[in-house]
Parts: structure tokens; sequence; C-alpha cells
């Protein structure tokens, strides 16, 4: 990850779960009403942006892979895991853009993917 020691003029991190939630606001902001509960195609892993799923250059986030996040789990059902996970998943309907879960930070599972943010100083 870039930060601005490298005098790039940019910083980049892990999508942390205020960024999560602000493109869900402004995807539906911009037209798509139910975008916090929209899931993606059922079935297989497709190339980015070819689930019909893309709004403002915002790709996936109802479809394809959970993805890491920065978010620290809370949940009271179980122990508090480092690590939440968000968005949709092409082989379960019943994970949809706005969905979390928690995780160990060593767990892996083929599937969970990620997204970067990038400041522009």
């Amino acid at each position: 990850m870039y930060n601005n020691d490298s005098n790039v003029g940019v910083e980049s991190d892990l999508v942390n779960s205020y960024a999560w939630d602000t493109a869900i606001i402004f995807i539906q902001e911009m037209g798509n009403n139910n975008y916090s509960n929209a899931t993606g195609d059922m079935g297989a892993v497709k190339n980015t942006g070819t689930n019909n799923d893309e709004v403002c250059n915002i790709h996936d986030m109802a479809s394809n892979c959970e993805e890491w996040t920065t978010e620290y789990s809370t949940y009271k059902n179980t122990k508090a895991y480092p690590c939440s996970y968000r968005g949709g998943f092409c082989f379960y309907n019943d994970k949809y853009t706005s969905y979390r879960n928690d995780a160990y930070s060593t767990y892996k599972y083929e599937f969970y993917s990620f997204r970067t943010l990038i400041y522009i100083k």
C-alpha cells in the first residue's frame, strides 16, 4: 500500500466499513434505491463488471466474492473477531451488498477478496 512517505501524493488502505456504507448510500442516491439489499447472479465467479453490478464505476459489491474490510467485528453472539467481510457472494443469494460477517484474520477461503481505497492528497 502506498503512503505519503514516498512523495507520491496518495495513500491507500484496505476498504473500511465507513467507505463501504458510504458507497452503498451513494449508489442508492444515484437511482439504485435498494442497492443495500442487492444480490448477485448465482452460479460462478465472473469478470469484474459483468454482473450488471456496476454503478458510478463501483463494481461488484453485490456479487462475486465477499470482501475483507478493516472493520472490527463486535457480534454479541460470538467472540469478537478482528476482521469482518462484506458484500454479496455469487454462490449464495442470502448474501447482499450490506451483508457483514466476521472471521479470524488467518481464515482463508478461495472466494474472499479485498477492495482498496486511494486517497489523493
